[in-house]
């Protein structure tokens, strides 16, 4: 039978190819989204490794026209203050490099025998706790890292991994910008750009005025009950402090959203568009296969009439289309498998071949439902019928 459908399909080759054709650039549109998704969707699984619930963010800048000594006077009044207000339960500061700030700063270097990278934040001693990040092994930064032979440290677990696999690096000497820098803990995570950020070295760096590293924003960690009108006594202390009306009080969560949202708007903008494309395709699978059999209503009659059972006819039609769908499916495979084999995109490459298996799945599945119907129908036609009006 089958041999036999191939043969029918072959006769009607060019009746077929527009058919074939819209299944083929329906599969590769199918294919690309479902990569975009998965791609995005892999990410959600990393953690964040910072919370963003009961977190305030105040962002004050570099503090232009300040000297080196008045800066550092600024960050201690601004913990000390803000530390003392009865629904702020811990006081953290750190330079440009902060969540959902959209900054980067990298650094890289072959010092160590092989070449690091990662990019980094200038921190404090109290950063780590405000923003609830997670210690997986060692310690956090503590105050008397201030006056520590070597610079204190804090890469991700991604970092660790990467380069020293398998290992405890923790009290061990590593170079970092150009100076010998000491592991005092590994994070679990620093996504500070937001749960679609891929997972990448990161490193945390504690902050020391001889660095000449300005600190930009302070990082308020708020008792449950703490309310959106409870940001004016933030903001009044915070401007007592500044002299300065040049700063913004921000929400954790709702950065945190509207970061998610930048991806997840396109996302849902593009399965809309390949769910309308796929209706669209299954309309018109049914309108061609509802207009074949109509054209075809004296063969079914014959067929019948010489013993061929309803099951048989359907089945017929139906693989008949299916058949052609899965010509399609295997073209655009062949279009579609070059990306993984070529590795034109730097990423996981599985994501691709999900796509292709997912993609492949739902158009057949679309064909397939398609045809029942029209088959069906084809199945209940009158021998007698048929034959008399032809």
């Amino acid at each position: 039978m089958i041999k036999h459908i191939l043969k029918l399909n072959w006769n009607k080759k060019g009746a077929n190819s527009l058919v074939i054709l819209e299944i083929f650039l329906a599969f590769l549109v199918l294919f690309a989204v479902l990569s975009f998704v998965f791609y995005n969707t892999d990410r959600l699984n990393n953690p964040l490794g910072f919370e963003v619930e009961n977190r305030k963010y105040v962002r004050f800048g570099e503090l232009e026209g300040r000297d080196s000594t008045e800066r550092a006077e600024i960050y201690r009044q601004l913990k000390l203050q803000l530390g003392e207000l009865d629904l702020v339960e811990k006081v953290g500061l750190s330079h440009d490099v902060s969540p959902f700030a959209g900054s980067n700063w990298c650094h890289g270097n072959d010092d160590n025998g092989v070449h690091i990278q990662a990019c980094y934040s200038v921190v404090d001693h109290d950063f780590i706790e405000a923003n609830g990040m997670n210690v997986i092994e060692g310690r956090g930064f503590i105050e008397d890292d201030f006056n520590a032979p070597y610079p204190p440290i804090m890469p991700n677990k991604h970092f660790m991994d990467e380069f020293f696999p398998g290992q405890s690096m923790v009290d061990s000497l590593i170079i970092f910008q150009g100076e010998q820098s000491r592991i005092v803990g590994v994070v679990e995570a620093f996504k500070y750009n937001g749960e679609f950020e891929e997972s990448d070295n990161r490193m945390l760096l504690m902050y020391h005025p001889k660095n000449m590293n300005r600190l930009t924003n302070a990082y308020l960690k708020m008792d449950p009950s703490a309310d959106v009108a409870y940001e004016e006594k933030i903001s009044d202390i915070v401007e007592g402090i500044l002299k300065s009306s040049n700063f913004v009080i921000q929400d954790a969560e709702a950065l945190s959203r509207r970061a998610n949202l930048e991806t997840w708007i396109p996302m849902i903008a593009l399965l809309s568009i390949c769910g309308f494309l796929c209706v669209n395709v299954a309309l018109g699978l049914f309108g061609v296969l509802s207009y074949a059999i109509s054209k075809r209503r004296a063969e079914v009659g014959l067929r019948r009439a010489i013993g061929a059972s309803q099951g048989s006819i359907s089945s017929q039609f139906t693989m008949e289309i299916v058949s052609l769908a899965a010509f399609a499916v295997l073209l655009g495979t062949f279009f579609a498998i070059q990306v993984p084999l070529l590795k034109v995109l730097d990423v996981n490459q599985s994501i691709f071949y999900r796509g292709i298996i997912y993609s492949a799945l739902i158009i057949l599945a679309i064909v397939t439902i398609c045809a029942l119907y029209p088959s069906w129908q084809a199945s209940r036609i009158q021998p007698a019928i048929a034959l008399h009006e032809d």
